[in-house]
């Protein structure tokens, strides 16, 4: 009769953790894949704490690797040295892999954090400055160029530290504010060079070639106008194209226009009300220099009581009617530039 069978003896501790220094690596390895599968772009706090996970179990897996080696002198290499050579190597590559990606994910975190904090600052900064630089008679005195240079910077600083459609998001708002300044500086120069030439003051208008030269400055500012007009009314598009042009994900521009328009759609249909504004205050300075150059001879400004007078009552009446027109748009634009700088956040 043969004897029955000896129970298999339990495993040792030092067994368990070599079994255990293999293991650990594969299930961090099955977490990160896990992760990134259900996310082709997660959520920066969820891979930090992916990350964090994957780190744990793999400092896990090599110090029961090392003491998985440290058992072979009482239970011998059967079962120990393989396992736990291969835990040691494995989890000693994966700790240096993932502590490596986890400090990039720790990173790109605060870059964006960091860019959203500049952003919003600089944004205050802007609101602050057109608030400090309207004027109740004057309209707004000042442009703050300042601060949209400040805006660009950040987001350039910030683009090498982002991947992704992150990265072309703020490629793409840079050239966007890049646009805007450049619109803006050439309509500032364009109103400083119409407030200067002073194309409708007579007093010194002694010749009707004089009138040429004022109506190229009245066209410059024009100009100029639409041109910030066209920046304004083209912004979404201009924004998607250059998303597209980087192939960011539709998903992705649409998302990104909508918190685009959540704060820009009230302050454009302010904006492009002011524009409309300086249409009208221009179409009304180019009726009265028409009028002047083809009624040459039949005016005069009147030194003494430093008033206009036209021979014909009709053309007086367009002249009169047109410079109140410049006046009620003029009006109506610092109304609009008060309702814009005093918008809530």
């Amino acid at each position: 009769m043969n004897p029955p069978p000896l129970p298999k003896p339990e495993p040792s501790a030092a067994h368990r953790c070599a079994l255990g220094s293999v293991i650990a690596p594969l299930i961090a390895i099955l977490v990160a894949v896990t992760v990134h599968a259900a996310s082709a772009a997660p959520p920066p706090a969820v891979l930090i704490i992916t990350g964090l996970t994957c780190i744990v179990l793999v400092i896990v897996g090599f110090v029961t690797g090392i003491l998985g080696l440290t058992g072979i002198r009482q239970h011998g290499t059967r079962g120990l040295l393989g396992k736990s050579i291969a835990g040691v190597v494995i989890n000693g590559a994966l700790l240096v892999f993932f502590g490596v990606a986890a400090v990039a994910g720790f990173n790109k975190a605060i870059a964006n954090q960091k860019l959203s904090q500049n952003l919003n600052a600089d944004e205050q900064q802007l609101r602050d400055n057109a608030r400090q630089s309207f004027n109740g008679k004057t309209g707004i005195t000042n442009t703050d160029f300042g601060s949209l240079d400040k805006m660009k910077g950040d987001l350039d600083s910030a683009t090498p530290t982002l991947t992704g459609d992150k990265a072309s998001i703020a490629k793409a708002m840079s050239h966007y504010v890049e646009k805007v300044r450049a619109s803006m500086k050439n309509y500032q120069d364009a109103s400083i060079e119409l407030r200067a030439a002073r194309i409708l003051v007579t007093s010194n208008l002694t010749s009707v070639t004089q009138i040429e030269s004022r109506r190229e400055v009245l066209q410059n500012f024009i100009t100029a106008n639409e041109n910030m007009e066209n920046v304004i009314t083209n912004s979404e598009d201009s924004i998607r194209a250059d998303l597209s042009s980087m192939n960011v994900s539709q998903d992705t521009i649409d998302g990104t226009i909508a918190g685009f328009d959540s704060t820009f759609l009230p302050r454009r249909n302010l904006t492009l009300q002011i524009r409309e504004c300086d249409d009208r205050m221009s179409h009304s300075m180019g009726v009265i220099l028409n009028l002047l150059e083809t009624d040459w001879g039949r005016w005069h400004f009147n030194s003494f009581d430093q008033k206009l007078y036209f021979d014909d009552a009709a053309d007086r009446e367009i002249y009169s009617d047109s410079f109140n027109d410049i006046r009620v748009a003029g009006q109506q634009q610092i109304h609009l530039q008060g309702e814009l700088v005093n918008l809530p956040q």
